[in-house]
């Protein structure tokens, strides 16, 4: 069947992290992201959410991201796609994503008092690799204890 791959959150978060290595890449670089980038990830959660049931996560974190895109002067406009994106697809990236994200700028500030800027993507990125990794991992324990 076509959409068997909705059915394996290993595969989603595998996918979203191939996805998200380009616009690490280009973050890192440039701290730009192109919508040629963002725009097919964030268009593709809503069908997927609707398919995986993630719709209500994925609302939400739309809203989140518009509401501190536009008034809390942090997120930027790449950022809330992906997380978007990430929310439909993987949520598990999602999760391990603002984990990565609040330690490292946690470990930024306690370094120094300046503002910390850290690149969205990279930490979207590692996002999605860490929960692949972990949830393959998991996946690979025996079944029965």
């Amino acid at each position: 069947m076509v959409w068997a791959w909705l059915a394996d959150p290993v595969l989603r978060c595998t996918l979203a992290m191939l996805w998200l290595l380009p616009c690490a890449i280009q973050d890192r670089r440039t701290r730009r992201v192109s919508n040629w980038l963002t725009v097919p990830l964030f268009v593709l959660a809503w069908p997927v959410a609707l398919l995986t049931g993630n719709l209500p996560l994925t609302f939400a974190v739309f809203v989140g991201a518009f509401v501190a895109w536009r008034w809390g002067g942090g997120l930027g406009p790449a950022d809330g796609k992906i997380a978007v994106g990430l929310a439909g697809m993987a949520p598990p990236a999602l999760l391990a994503t603002v984990i990565i994200l609040a330690l490292a700028f946690l470990y930024a500030r306690l370094r120094d008092r300046h503002p910390v800027r850290l690149p969205g993507a990279v930490g979207f990125y590692l996002g999605a690799a860490t929960a692949a990794l972990v949830l393959a991992l998991l996946n690979s324990l025996p079944a029965h204890v």
